[in-house]
């Protein structure tokens, strides 16, 4: 069964000096799924999957995200944020050889 890693980004609110805020995360449901199930509770900022990299298993996804969290670990803030721009975790994702999916699942 495949597996998936995502980033999602929290948008800033207007005239706040926080962030950028990336999430490097893994689940077993869709990332859209699990960002509209329990993310977006309670957090005032504009949550967006940025994007998708797909692996053949979800242990192969699992391993990826951990080897991205050490990777980005200078970057760590709490559980799976990042105070890091999405697009540099992109850059690491591809250069590693991560497949970006191109459609999203519904």
């Amino acid at each position: 069964m495949p597996g998936h890693v995502y980033l999602i980004t929290e948008e800033s609110i207007k005239d706040e000096n926080s962030g950028p805020w990336t999430k490097i995360g893994y689940s077993k449901n869709l990332p859209e799924w699990r960002m509209n199930a329990n993310l977006k509770r309670g957090n005032p900022r504009n949550l967006v999957v940025f994007e998708v990299y797909v692996y053949e298993t979800q242990t192969e996804a699992r391993k990826w995200e951990k080897k991205a969290h050490v990777h980005f670990d200078a970057f760590y803030y709490q559980k799976e944020w990042f105070n890091i721009e999405s697009a540099t975790i992109s850059k690491w994702f591809i250069s590693n050889g991560a497949i970006l999916r191109t459609v999203k699942s519904k």
